[in-house]
């Protein structure tokens, strides 16, 4: 069933004309200048009773609450003299509301949102207070606009103590979502909750979930989206004790380079009526979107909500913990294989790294291929200290007896430029024999400098994504992984280190490694 109210938010965008739709009937949006995240913009309120729970660095970037408040004011007074949309709904069991001028930003919150709490929210005891996430946004107006001065003219302002965002200054929609989601990691820890940066699928019965952590371009959307299971989330995901819960009630993908033979149910979910397609260029006359074109940036985006989708867990209840934890990687360089089981303690250290690359065009500036550490698999919207975030999945994993494994959707031996990438079938064969447990049966060869185990074979792939890459680059990215892990190396323990990483000089066998590794 269509959603009536986004529909008509849809219709008065077009009327407005701050859209059109497109020849399969979904709205066709701009964002403006920011086509994406605006990272340099994006500040956390430094409030004495959150400031020690905050894991301040380049990606917290501390505000002042005097600032924060003449912010928060001013933006508010603005609403309050123009017609607003205020949506109100829940992120995971949180409520939310969203205070807008923008009728299409209303509507991708109908699209992204919950309807109804999760039912994560049976787990907490009594009388839990539970706040309220509200977010004031108005991508109409910069920071001199409303009467400030700082260093950007965009700003969103993230407040954990009080649990409140404000945004201006951009039009990119996931600044919405995402700083939703980031009050979400910051509360969920106080009630013994997992919140993971992850998509997550599963059987119809709930049973055989698997979790899918991943940056941007890794693959979560579209390897969670299988024909074979039912999806549970795309992008953030609930463990509790009664097992995995989505905390949203959408999808939001990558659209660049969407094939309907490879990615149909995205394909068909983002072309109809109701779903919004953000930057995404089309035909003048047909209005046929062309989404292989980059012409306004790399990162097209599209939502839709999950009834668009064929199968779908049924939100209304858990999913059984997970049996098996995937890490999407994008390697770049050529350096990593195309799978690997890892032990816990090596899972811990791929957790606090966080590795994947990122490539030309899919940010401002870079040209070349960068490696990009993200503890967690999403620093910037994980605003507690990383451990915490490890402790939590190293409990949850030694209680199901999750299997953890390393795939990577990047590029083959040779590297970005040189070598294909592996082909989304071959990815997806290899997270099917993962999840089925037949990937475990393979046998298996220990990586010779980062000491993961790396199969040999799986029914259905050609022996030749399977081969373990040698070579300087291989060394390359290992130096890489040890200078980053040094960020952190004082945090947990000396084991994660000592057994869960590369080494350039191996004179111990780290293949036996147990989960006696303590954070």
């Amino acid at each position: 069933m269509k959603n009536q109210n986004a529909l008509r938010l849809i219709q008065e965008s077009i009327e407005k004309g701050l859209g059109f739709k497109s020849n399969t009937g979904a709205l066709v949006v701009e964002t403006g200048k920011h086509t994406g995240r605006a990272v340099d913009a994006r500040f956390v309120v430094d409030r004495p009773e959150a400031h020690n729970l905050i894991d301040w660095n380049k990606v917290n970037k501390p505000l002042t609450p005097e600032f924060a408040d003449q912010f928060f004011s001013a933006l508010q007074a603005r609403l309050q003299n123009q017609k607003t949309y205020t949506y109100k709904g829940y992120v995971g069991f949180l409520p939310i509301e969203v205070t807008t001028p923008s009728p299409w930003h209303s509507a991708f919150c109908e699209n992204m949102f919950r309807s109804e709490p999760s039912a994560a929210r049976e787990t907490l005891p009594a009388g839990v207070e539970i706040p309220t996430i509200k977010i004031w946004h108005d991508p109409n107006v910069t920071v001199s606009g409303l009467g400030l001065q700082f260093q950007s003219e965009a700003l969103i302002a993230v407040d954990p103590a009080r649990m409140h965002v404000a945004i201006c200054g951009t039009g990119y929609a996931g600044e919405i979502k995402k700083s939703a989601f980031t009050l979400c990691n910051f509360k969920m820890p106080e009630y013994g909750i997992f919140p993971m940066h992850a998509s997550a699928n599963t059987l119809e019965d709930g049973s055989r979930s698997s979790v899918l952590f991943g940056l941007s371009g890794t693959g979560k959307t579209t390897l969670s989206a299988d024909p074979l299971r039912h999806l549970i989330g795309d992008d953030e995901i609930l463990w509790s004790s009664s097992g995995l819960t989505n905390l949203e009630g959408g999808c939001y993908a990558k659209l660049i380079d969407l094939d309907p033979v490879k990615e149909p149910e995205i394909f068909g979910a983002i072309n109809q009526e109701g779903a919004i397609q953000e930057n995404v260029v089309c035909d003048s006359q047909t209005q046929q979107a062309d989404f292989s074109s980059r012409l306004k940036t790399e990162n097209t985006r599209g939502s839709y909500p999950l009834n668009f989708l064929k199968k779908v867990f049924n939100q209304k209840i858990s999913a059984q913990a997970p049996t098996s934890i995937v890490f999407l990687t994008a390697d770049a360089f050529g350096a990593l294989p195309a799978v690997a089981k890892l032990n816990p303690i090596q899972a811990q250290y791929m957790f606090l790294a966080g590795y994947t690359a990122k490539v030309a065009g899919t940010e401002l500036g870079v040209k070349e291929p960068t490696a990009a550490f993200s503890p967690c698999f999403g620093a910037p919207f994980m605003p507690r200290r990383s451990v915490e975030y490890a402790r939590l999945l190293k409990a949850c994993a030694e209680k199901s007896g999750a299997e953890v494994w390393l795939l990577n959707t990047g590029w083959m031996s040779g590297g970005y430029g040189k070598a294909q990438r592996f082909p989304i079938p071959v990815s997806r064969t290899l997270l099917t024999a993962i999840q089925t447990g037949e990937l475990d049966k393979q046998p298996r060869k220990v990586h010779p400098i980062f000491g993961f185990e790396v199969p040999t074979s799986c029914p259905g792939v050609d022996a030749k994504f399977l081969e373990i890459p040698e070579g300087d680059s291989v060394r390359a990215l290992a130096e890489k992984f040890i200078s980053n892990a040094k960020s952190w190396a004082d945090r947990v323990d000396s084991q994660i280190i000592d057994l869960g990483g590369p080494r350039l000089a191996s004179s111990t066998n780290r293949a036996s490694a147990t989960a006696s590794a303590l954070l």
